[in-house]
This record gives C-alpha cells, sequence and structure tokens, in this order.
C-alpha cells in the first residue's frame, strides 16, 4: 500500500513531463536499511520500453528487488513504472542516482532526472568531537554447542568403515599382528641375553643366561627344554658346538669355575638361538597363511 501511494503522488508530478521521473520514497536513509526507488515514464504508447533490472548498476546503491507495475494508457499517451528496493554501505552525505531506460526499437537510451537522498547519521556530532569511552559490561564465557548429531554421524560412519576395512584386510592385519608379536619376543630375548652376556664374568648371571636360553628355546621348539639336562638337551640337538658350550655353563654353575671361554660359549647359545629363530619364522608364517 505504502508503494501505491508512493506512485501515486509522483504519477501526479509526472503528468506533463517527457524525462523519467526518479523519487526516492524518503528525504533520508539508514545505512544498511532498504529505500524504495520509483522511476516512471510518460511516453509514446507506441514505444516498446526496457526498465532497469538486476543487472543495472545501481551504484552507491545495491539492488535487492523490483515490483513492476501495469501500463496505463490514456489519449495515446502511456505511463510505465517500477518500483526498485535499494540498500546502501557507503558513507556519503548526499546519495545521487540516475538510470537509464532503452527504447528496445532504437536501442537509444533516455535517463532519468536524478534522484537525491541524505544520510540520517544515529552518531552525533557531539559524539565525534568529544568520544566517551562506554563502561564495559564485563567478560563472560559462552558455552559451545556440542552437536551430538554430528558426532554420532561420525561415529556411525568411522565404524562401518572400520567394518568394511577388516572384512577385506582382517585376516592380512591378524598375520601381520601376529607375526609382529613373534618378532618381539625373540628382540625382548636378544636384548636380555646380550646384556648377561656383557658381564659373564659373574657366575649369577651365567646361570640367568642359561635359564633365559633354555626358556627361549622351548618357546621356538614347543618341547620342555628348561627342565632338561645338558645331556639331553645335547642328545635331542644333536650338535657337538652346542654340546661343549653348554659344558662350559656348567663348569661355571655347579663347579664355580669360570674359564675364559664363557663369553664363547654364550656366542654359541646366542647363534643357535637365531639361527632356530629363522627357521620357526619361515614355519610360522606359512602357518599363518594356512588359516
Amino acid at each position: 500500500m505504502r508503494k501505491i501511494l508512493f506512485l501515486y503522488f509522483l504519477f501526479y508530478g509526472i503528468a506533463n513531463g517527457q524525462k523519467p521521473k526518479a523519487k526516492f520514497s524518503s528525504d533520508t536513509i539508514l545505512l544498511g536499511k532498504p529505500i524504495y526507488l520509483s522511476l516512471s515514464y510518460l511516453h509514446n504508447g507506441s514505444s516498446d520500453l526496457l526498465f532497469p533490472d538486476s543487472t543495472t548498476n545501481f551504484q552507491p546503491f545495491v539492488f535487492q528487488s523490483s515490483e513492476y507495475f501495469p501500463t496505463k494508457t490514456d489519449k495515446g499517451r502511456s505511463l510505465d513504472s517500477v518500483v526498485y528496493t535499494l540498500v546502501t554501505f557507503k558513507l556519503d552525505s548526499i546519495y545521487k542516482l540516475s538510470i537509464p531506460i532503452t527504447f528496445i526499437n532504437s536501442k537509444k537510451k533516455v535517463y532519468s532526472d536524478t534522484a537525491k537522498v541524505k544520510l540520517k547519521s544515529l552518531v552525533k556530532a557531539t559524539d565525534i568531537s568529544n568520544p566517551k569511552a562506554k563502561i564495559s559490561t564485563g567478560f563472560f564465557n559462552v558455552p559451545l554447542d556440542f552437536n551430538y548429531p554430528k558426532v554420532l554421524y561420525l561415529i556411525v560412519i568411522i565404524g562401518f568403515g572400520l567394518i568394511l576395512l577388516w572384512a577385506v584386510f582382517g585376516k592380512l592385519f591378524n598375520r601381520i599382528f601376529r607375526l609382529w608379536q613373534f618378532q618381539q619376543k625373540h628382540k625382548k630375548f636378544v636384548s636380555s641375553y646380550k646384556k648377561l652376556g656383557k658381564s659373564s664374568d659373574n657366575i649369577e648371571n651365567v646361570g640367568k643366561g642359561l635359564v633365559k636360553w633354555k626358556n627361549h628355546l622351548e618357546w621356538l621348539l614347543k618341547k620342555p627344554y628348561s627342565t632338561m639336562t645338558t645331556s639331553e638337551i645335547t642328545k635331542n640337538l644333536n650338535n657337538p658346538r652346542l654340546e661343549e658350550a653348554l659344558k662350559e655353563f656348567d663348569l661355571a654353575i655347579y663347579g664355580g669355575i669360570l674359564s675364559n671361554h664363557i663369553p664363547f660359549a654364550f656366542n654359541i647359545l646366542f647363534d643357535f638361538a637365531s639361527e632356530t629363530f629363522k627357521d620357526q619364522k619361515k614355519r610360522y608364517k606359512a602357518a599363518l597363511k594356512n588359516q
């Protein structure tokens, strides 16, 4: 209704004019607030006109919308009109705007008269000349909302992905993990056994080294070597070098005699355990593939 009344008074004022008429709905404008611009043209009824649309440059304003009104013809004269909704964000004391209407047949453009509007500032001149800081309301924390639906969605997607991944590669992951565990157990043996071998001048460490070697061999070959005597082990393994090395351990543990051959005996047992591990690793790997 406000737009129609606005156009009525504008039409009345251009009844005898030849130039397109442009007029703002108000004398003042607020920054960022919409304002109406009416554009009307009284012309020969036989003319085909093209009014500005959203592609037109309305600087210093920004186009928001438009509303076209039916053509009114009287005694061979036609009146076309449109109301634009514009907004501006530029700081000027006075805004001016003149926009063209195009004759479709001849491509001729005729510009409207210049519409003017003033900026209504909400800041007083006294506030600018004598600025005063406002009292702070203090700081307070604003709690963030937790997006439960999004988190639940992500959990479902990740869970589905893990299930799909396990279905495709589960057996492979299982073989890799179990083989890694197998290797880690041997690495722990190597680390602790070598530490004892470096202090082979201590009878207690010699005893610990032999116990550790027997336990590791029992795990690798799945036989009760931890409870076997030296003679039982040598009969079972049939290795002359290993037999001599075990005798050196027995001499130190049970006879209390540490010979110069103990470090070599440590190395012989270690080499045998390492070779046994390599052989058992191949067999273990093959067994995992067949599962």
